[in-house]
């Protein structure tokens, strides 16, 4: 859920929860700290102040690379979501994974609550996936939870959002664990809910598959394999492979390994001191120079550039 100021967006043809057809936006959110190329980007804001500027209505459009928590905690919405429309009084909670199609119409100066935006990337990193027991249930499927029924567990979420906010606006010494940790806890407490109550979400081939193929993604990017192996393990052809890719994240397979690549590499760069040469060795490069020359098109800063940079930026931060 983001303007034209603050984000970019391409559109498909797809139906709405009415059935007629409309444009479907696809959002990359931006934020002025951490920017969208932050490898730790997260992104927390009121709902009053983001829907307000669209007249309480959020149309119908989709995060390829984004996972995002709606909290309501006052007010009603309408939810449209993968082509199942409800409404709900609050107190609710709708988780987004990647790629799913939503949208909602908030209660008019009635709603209050939180949107926690975070990449994909993130949540899928390896200790994360490891640790984390509720990946199917929640990350991969759209879920509505309400928590009218669950006071205990209402107070729980209610203060977690808080120290989230507070933690995303604040500096503090050890602000990135602080923060990390707390979204966790808030996943493994809807995972908890989600798994008391079953609620299976709808799902298209494009979308399944591409959750399946990032799943892939993370555990053999180092590898720097093929499409035809993604592909193979996915019992597909590479052609078909690429038509997910492009529906779903508007990129192809190539684009996200690399993107995950990348991704390592910055938060490398940024959280240790390993040697450039060491790390290129350790994301699979055979060849120092030709990462740094990868990394600078990717980027537009050298590895040691870059370092330097986020450096001067966290300088303060744990």
């Amino acid at each position: 859920m983001n303007s034209a100021q603050s984000s970019r967006a391409t559109d498909s043809d797809a139906k709405s929860p009415s059935g007629t057809y409309q444009r479907i936006s696809r959002y990359t959110l931006y934020s002025e700290a951490p920017s969208a190329s932050d490898p730790e980007f997260v992104h927390i804001e009121d709902i009053p102040s983001r829907a307000r500027l669209f007249d309480w209505a959020i149309n119908i459009h989709t995060h390829p690379n984004m996972f995002q928590l709606v909290f309501v905690h006052t007010g009603s919405v309408r939810i449209f979501i993968d082509g199942q429309e409800e409404s709900h009084s609050a107190p609710v909670i709708i988780s987004v994974p990647a790629g799913v199609v939503h949208g909602f119409e908030f209660e008019r100066e009635a709603t209050e609550g939180c949107v926690i935006t975070v990449s994909r990337l993130l949540i899928q990193d390896d200790q994360f996936a490891r640790q984390f027991p509720f990946e199917q249930e929640l990350l991969q499927t759209a879920r509505i939870i309400n928590l009218t029924r669950h006071p205990k567990d209402l107070a729980f979420i209610d203060q977690t959002a808080l120290q989230l906010t507070d933690e995303y606006q604040g500096n503090a010494i050890g602000k990135k664990a602080m923060f990390a940790w707390l979204l966790f806890g808030l996943l493994v407490k809807l995972g908890r809910l989600v798994e008391e109550r079953p609620e299976t979400g709808p799902e298209d081939i494009h979308s399944e598959r591409f959750r399946r193929l990032n799943t892939l993604i993370e555990g053999h990017y180092r590898q720097h394999q093929a499409v035809e192996f993604y592909a193979q393990e996915l019992c597909t052809t590479p052609a078909s492979l690429s038509r997910t890719c492009k529906q779903v994240a508007d990129k192809n397979i190539t684009d996200l390994l690399y993107d995950r690549l990348i991704l390592e590499a910055q938060r490398m760069l940024i959280y240790s001191s390993v040697p450039v040469s060491l790390i290129a060795y350790d994301l699979g490069f055979n060849d120092p120079a030709y990462f740094s020359r990868f990394f600078r098109r990717r980027v537009g800063l050298s590895p040691t550039a870059f370092r330097e940079q986020r450096d001067g930026i966290h300088g303060t931060n744990s």
